[in-house]
């Protein structure tokens, strides 16, 4: 397979650059007072080029491939515009009228396998800002944790991992810019392998997702939109630095990208490098720094018929586990990770692939993925290599989108991956050594009837077959999965301000190879699995209802999820040879219900105030709780801010405030949780240094050092606290 990737990548590179020679070209003006609006970007996502108006408001652009796509124009403080054209049919200079934003623009959303503005969708995708956010943090997973339904599960700052609407772990797929990543991501202690640098947003898909992205989106899709390639005949980049107070902290990061009318490229690598962090006690958190390293490339081509984009991306992650052995060792407070720590490798290579003829589009996606972990442990143990495990990943995806008329769309794919975990000679084998073959096929129907009324329906098959090798105690597994996935959604916009969205949708997730094959420690616990496991199935349905009026925004939605063959782990009374209490992988059915609801309001132009709350209740059927159920929260802000102040550019102050609820609704192996208050301040703006930029931005986390613990914290049990006060400064040079 990997010699028919590189074959694959040298025929494209000799092909020769023959264009077409086509060319747009037109102006962009202000919808009420038709004057020119430089600065706009006009950008073709589906072909990745783009430019910016002149000073008069007109723009160019060149050597495009002939076939209907999306142009997507964008100015800060107007509402994004999508225009759908052929580009070898256009023969006048095209005349763009933005619309003024008057509290906030619509994202234009990719998640959902098209282009489209958030209103269109049936699904409801969250959009959250991670280049130029506000939400200062160590981890990219922290700032999407403000979102109503999300939550994290946490054990450090360099250890946490997503929640949405109460499902976690296996039963969330992270998409990273279009390709699944896989690498152990069957516990709440091993994280998704990812930083915020170079990432543009990331879009959250609440709710069953396996139409599009096959097994395990049962609660939800995490999906990360890579930043833009550079414009059309320019070069630019940026370096970002980031200081953390309460662990001494540092986070750097270098990015460079440039493009010529056939060619863009770009190259990012950074570092973040974090200290043991201190709880609102004051007491030192022992083990809980972490050090991390990236490496993102990407190299794309157009030719007359479509387009090629190679991204090559390395992750190295070294993640300190504040687990009981370590505890009683660790007394240093250093950055080196010496003792019981998570050594993580990561490496993504992807092709990705567009061919355009008139009407239909289709994309050819392959990636390889392989991903190492290892636990080292002590001196003091046998062996200080305990665990040695390389997950290997071939996936491909073949997609075709028709369109009928501008009114009717079909997406069609095939889906596949063949999956390997080889143990080298570690003595802890946590998985065994396994095979995964999966096989999809899937179709999905857009249709909007008129401008108001937007349908989306969609089926899927999956094939999946897991075979593992026999382990001692651990028998062999062979065994096939087949699953059927549907989803149905409206969209209607009954007024200019007031819109509507009703969806019912399934999705799966088949039994990890840890729930299948585990008999031995894991962290605290004996895991042991069960072979015999089936598929969990969720079936969901939900509805939305959006008011936007000039200055104030209202949200609400109601989701009710049944899940068959839930899987979770269950607290026995037996004991293990080495003492330790068993856990035993079991099924059950299981509901999970929740309201969430935002409102946001511009009493005045420079003053915004947002505030959201979000409310869950999890069970078995027998009436039991479930694990890891967030606290019911809500989460406000007060910001201000302004376009310009005297020589400052985007200047803003920010107060934020978080109160998580008492958890009361408990599982078997879980506790009470106590309420507790957070108060986060930020601030921040941009100077311009002839054309250059310096942004400058400080936040205060935990302004009251409250003392709290949150119901998600695996450290709940060791009697630490979540981190005290933070002070970030943040610093981003852009040329």
């Amino acid at each position: 397979m990997r010699k028919i990737l590189i074959a694959f990548v040298v025929i494209f590179l000799n092909i020769g650059y023959s264009h077409s020679q086509i060319l747009i070209h037109g102006s962009v003006s202000d919808k009420v007072t038709k004057e020119a609006l430089p600065g706009a970007v006009v950008y073709f996502p589906e072909i990745h080029k783009g430019t910016t108006t002149d000073k008069n408001g007109n723009f160019k652009l060149e050597n495009l491939q002939a076939g209907d796509f999306e142009l997507i124009v964008s100015l800060i403080g107007y509402e994004n515009k999508i225009i759908r054209l052929r580009t070898d049919t256009l023969n006048k200079p095209l005349t763009i009228l933005l619309k003024p934003q008057i509290f906030e623009t619509q994202e234009v959303i990719v998640s959902a396998n098209r282009f489209s503005l958030q209103h269109e969708n049936t699904v409801e995708i969250k959009s959250v800002k991670i280049a130029n956010s506000d939400n200062l943090s160590a981890n990219l997973i922290d700032k999407l944790a403000y979102t109503p339904g999300v939550d994290i599960i946490s054990k450090s700052p360099g250890v946490e991992k997503p929640v949405i609407r109460g499902l976690s772990n296996t039963n969330i797929l992270f998409v990273d810019n279009g390709i699944r990543l896989e690498n152990f991501q069957f516990s709440e202690d091993h994280p998704f392998m990812a930083d915020e640098f170079g990432i543009d947003r990331t879009e959250i898909i609440k709710g069953p997702a396996s139409l599009l992205y096959g097994s395990d989106a049962v609660g939800g899709v995490i999906y990360t939109v890579r930043e833009k390639p550079a414009l059309q005949n320019t070069i630019s980049g940026d370096y970002n630095l980031l200081y953390f107070s309460n662990n001494e902290g540092a986070i750097s990061n270098l990015g460079i990208k440039g493009a010529n009318k056939k060619l863009h490229a770009g190259i990012r690598a950074g570092f973040n490098s974090q200290k043991d962090y201190f709880d609102g006690n004051g007491l030192q958190v022992p083990n809980s720094r972490f050090n991390q390293y990236s490496l993102k490339s990407n190299i794309g081509f157009s030719y007359k018929f479509g387009k090629t984009d190679v991204y090559y991306d390395m992750q190295k992650m070294m993640l300190g586990m504040t687990v009981p052995p370590a505890i009683n060792l660790v007394s240093d407070n250093i950055r080196k990770n010496k003792n019981w720590y998570q050594d993580l490798s990561g490496n993504v290579l992807a092709v990705k692939n567009k061919f355009f003829a008139h009407k239909l589009m289709f994309d050819a996606d392959f990636s390889y993925q392989s991903n190492n972990r290892k636990l080292q442990t002590s001196d003091l143990m046998p062996q200080f290599k305990m665990v040695d495990m390389t997950l290997k990943t071939i996936a491909y995806n073949l997609k075709s989108t028709y369109s009928f008329s501008e009114k009717y769309e079909l997406i069609s794919g095939v889906q596949g991956m063949y999956q390997t975990n080889k143990n080298a000679d570690a003595p802890a084998h946590i998985i065994p050594d396994a095979e995964v073959f999966d096989f999809s096929l899937y179709g999905l129907l857009t249709a909007n009837f008129t401008d108001a009324l937007h349908f989306q329906a969609g089926m899927r098959y999956d094939f999946r077959n897991i075979k593992t090798e026999a382990e001692t105690n651990i028998a062999a597994v062979n065994k096939p999965y087949n699953n059927f996935s549907f989803s149905s959604g409206l969209n209607y916009q009954i007024t200019d301000e007031f819109l509507v969205r009703a969806n019912i949708a399934s999705a799966h997730r088949t039994p990890n190879i840890a729930e299948l094959t585990q008999n031995g420690p894991h962290g605290i616990y004996y895991e042991i699995g069960n072979s015999t496991m089936k598929t969990q199935v969720n079936y969901e349905p939900d509805i939305s209802f959006h008011l936007h009026l000039n200055k104030l925004i209202f949200e609400t939605s109601g989701f009710y999820n049944y899940i068959t063959d839930f899987i979770y782990l269950q607290k026995t009374s037996e004991l293990a040879d080495n003492g330790m209490q068993i856990y035993k992988y079991s099924q059950t059915d299981a509901n999970i219900k929740g309201l969430e609801g935002g409102l946001k309001y511009m009493p005045v132009k420079f003053i915004k105030l947002y505030a959201n709350y979000s409310s869950l209740i999890a069970k078995k059927t027998d009436g039991e709780n479930l694990p890891f159920i967030p606290q019911n929260k809500i989460r406000s802000e007060i910001k201000i801010s302004e376009k310009k102040l005297s020589v400052f550019s985007e200047p803003y102050f920010s107060i934020k405030s978080t109160y998580a609820f008492k958890q009361n609704r408990f599982a078997p192996l879980e506790t009470e949780t106590s309420s507790y208050f957070l108060l986060n301040l930020s601030g921040g703006f941009s100077y311009k240094l002839k054309n250059n930029h310096l942004d400058l931005k400080l936040s205060v986390k935990n302004l009251l050092n409250e003392k709290y613990i949150d119901h998600l914290s695996t450290l709940k049990d060791t009697g630490f606290l979540m981190p005290g006060r933070n002070v970030i400064i943040s610093m981003k040079y852009s040329f």
